[in-house]
């Protein structure tokens, strides 16, 4: 988990804002005292030191203080959602280890026999007007997933109804057996087929449109 971890995190610090459209402003000090000094206009940081006054000072636009305020902000929320993330799988893994593969098991056959699930699944069934639409041929019977990305809280258009033929016909195509038994080495690997890192079937995750891809995108070898 620690590679992942880093490499968001320094995603996240090659984000900070590079100061590259700035302009002239007029303002106050910390004490109060009038001062002329640069502003980012992408992040409200005053950049530089304090110049001497021109004479168009009182035509120049006033510091927009909260602007870097709201770029504090907006900067925090995301540190924190990164840190959450992996505060999240630490605690998942927690259980599994304390409880086993069984953990995962459960949540999976929860979440499945959930009234949030059930409404989701009729509501695609109604888009659908029963019929499978992969085949628009035989009845719908199965909700697949065309992405793992929300799971738990999925957008209808990330959900297909599919006759079960159809939805045999779409796992087959990656050759899922071999990809998963692929996975059993990876530092995420739960008991079973389940992966820790996000938190759903081994299958699911390597789908062509699921978190980790045909590619092993999250892969990381187990010590």
């Amino acid at each position: 988990m620690q590679p992942r971890w880093a490499k968001e995190f320094a995603e996240w610090s090659r984000q900070e804002c590079k100061h590259e459209r700035q302009e002239l402003r007029r303002g106050t000090n910390n004490a109060g005292m009038p001062v002329i000094r640069m502003q980012c206009l992408d992040c409200g940081l005053r950049v530089g030191q304090a110049v001497k006054r021109p004479p168009n000072a009182d035509e120049l636009p006033e510091f927009d203080d909260a602007m870097h305020d709201a770029y504090n902000a907006t900067r925090k929320a995301e540190h924190d959602k990164i840190s959450q993330k992996y505060v999240e799988i630490q605690l998942r893994r927690w259980k599994g280890n304390e409880k086993g593969g069984e953990y995962y098991t459960q949540a999976r056959d929860a979440y499945m026999a959930s009234p949030a699930w059930r409404e989701r699944r009729r509501l695609v069934m109604e888009r659908a007007q029963g019929l499978c639409e992969g085949c628009r041929q035989a009845d719908a019977t199965e909700v697949h997933h065309l992405s793992y990305e929300h799971l738990r809280n999925e957008f209808l258009f990330e959900l297909i109804a599919l006759c079960h033929d159809c939805h045999s016909r779409y796992h087959a195509k990656g050759d899922h057996e071999a990809l998963v038994e692929g996975c059993k080495t990876c530092l995420h690997a739960s008991k079973g087929s389940w992966c820790r890192l996000f938190d759903m079937p081994m299958e699911m995750a390597l789908n062509t449109e699921g978190p980790c891809t045909f590619d092993r995108e999250g892969y990381e070898a187990a010590d």
